[in-house]
């Protein structure tokens, strides 16, 4: 298949997808190096697809003493083609692949709007490497699955229309009359993608002449397979978790190979990283296994792994704690960062009094309910239920230095009242970061002095 058949039918198919799930392209985002594949994508982009839709972004990691030049020479080969520029600067932490990458990718995925389409120039070649790096490290199916061909990214999405196209087809398309630049940093073998490229990928080549594109074959084929077994575990992770909650009991029933694959679906699907065996491991041994109940925990990106009891909690780390509002009266809801908080009208609850307040937890602080001796808060919470990393964010109703309630959970008998001729409130609190206890009902827990 030629180039252009290949990059017309991916983008075609591409574009066909997102307008029916709503999301038609408005911009093509090409990203832009300067380098030979680039260039190549560049060139497709602007005579294949509707030019006022087409763009370009190059970002400068300011590594090589010519990227100024670089950035200029890109500049110019879109004013060439009337195709808008859009250059960008970053300064990547340390000169890894990895720092380069993370600092690139921040960048596209700061610049793209919901339906723009990021182009990426990547090869058969730069597949069957991944595919190789990957294998070396132990990756699984997923991990040989390498490269998909699309995903999202942040609020927009990313094709790769060139990834079975072999170099060779490139490097024809680019001697009809395009130019590039050269990044001298490919040839340096410090860097474990070119060591493979050229000490690896080239004698395979001399060999086998299709080496990468079978090798690009047999990635898609993985990535196929692992859709389909991905479809599976779904199935059986919604029997056993949601979003923020995991069942061990539930998942310990499960043959100890398919729990290892339910538990890293659960993990990736709803912290959205790629979930490394180490981390997997973390969270089997210092969580799940640890013998201090909710002392254990293992960071996955944005999020904390947590047990309690016999469930495994995922809290995210970016949610900001807001500060108690002041309370005016009864008659309406708060919502929070870390929570709702409510006041459910009933004939029997609590009065409202100017001066009432919110605060946190503190140690020693005790509450007497109907019918029950005086208890400490820390006691309460743990016959609830309500994880430990909860406790300190639970609000507690206060007038002067006197708990009038805890929200949710009981009622002072002293503040207790109840009349059917007049109206009360029972003040309600639900955590949105995740449901860590079932809420008992305030029929249940209302008492009379």
């Amino acid at each position: 298949m030629s180039i252009t058949k290949c990059f017309i039918q991916q983008c075609d198919a591409f574009n066909q997808s997102s307008t029916q799930n709503g999301r038609a392209i408005e911009r093509w985002v090409v990203a832009l190096s300067g380098g030979l594949d680039s260039m190549v994508l560049l060139d497709l982009a602007h005579k294949l697809l509707p030019q006022e839709h087409v763009v370009a972004l190059h970002v400068n990691h300011q590594q090589q003493e010519c990227a100024e030049q670089w950035q200029q020479f890109c500049q110019q080969q879109c004013a060439l083609r009337n195709i808008e520029y859009f250059p960008f600067q970053v300064s990547p932490v340390g000169k890894s692949e990895q720092a380069l990458r993370d600092s690139r990718y921040a960048c596209f995925s700061s610049f793209l709007n919901t339906n723009d389409c990021l182009l990426l120039a990547h090869h058969a070649i730069d597949q069957a490497e991944t595919v190789l790096f990957r294998l070396v490290r132990g990756a699984g199916s997923k991990g040989l699955s390498a490269m998909p061909v699309s995903r999202n990214l942040s609020s927009g999405q990313l094709l790769r229309p060139l990834l079975s196209v072999s170099k060779t087809l490139l490097q024809s398309y680019a001697a009809q009359g395009l130019q590039w630049v050269e990044d001298p940093s490919n040839r340096s073998l410090i860097y474990d993608r070119n060591f493979i490229r050229h000490k690896v990928v080239q004698p395979l080549l001399e060999h086998w002449p299709k080496a990468c594109e079978q090798m690009a074959l047999s990635a898609q084929l993985l990535a196929n397979e692992y859709q389909v077994l991905e479809s599976y575990l779904a199935a059986d992770v919604k029997k056993i978790a949601n979003s923020s909650q995991l069942d061990i009991q539930k998942w310990s029933a499960y043959p100890e190979s398919k729990g290892l694959l339910l538990l890293k679906h659960w993990l990736g699907e709803n912290t959205d990283a790629q979930v490394s065996r180490k981390q997997l491991q973390c969270v089997l041994e210092s969580v799940i296994q640890s013998k201090l109940d909710s002392k254990g925990h293992c960071q996955i990106g944005n999020y904390v792994v947590r047990r309690y009891k016999k469930q495994l909690y995922l809290i995210n780390t970016t949610e900001y704690f807001q500060s108690w509002p002041k309370l005016n009266s009864f008659k309406c809801s708060y919502t929070l960062s870390q929570g709702v908080l409510g006041f459910e009208p009933s004939c029997q609850g609590i009065e409202w009094l100017e001066g009432m307040y919110l605060s946190n937890k503190q140690d020693g602080m005790s509450i007497k309910v109907a019918k029950r001796p005086l208890k400490k808060l820390k006691k309460i919470f743990q016959e609830q239920q309500i994880a430990p990393w909860l406790r300190e964010q639970w609000p507690i109703l206060m007038y002067k230095n006197e708990i009038v309630a805890i929200p949710g959970i009981c009622i002072n008998s002293e503040w207790m009242k109840e009349c059917k001729n007049k109206s009360y409130f029972y003040p309600q609190w639900q955590p949105l970061c995740c449901l860590l206890y079932t809420s008992p009902s305030p029929r249940d827990q209302r008492g009379s002095r």
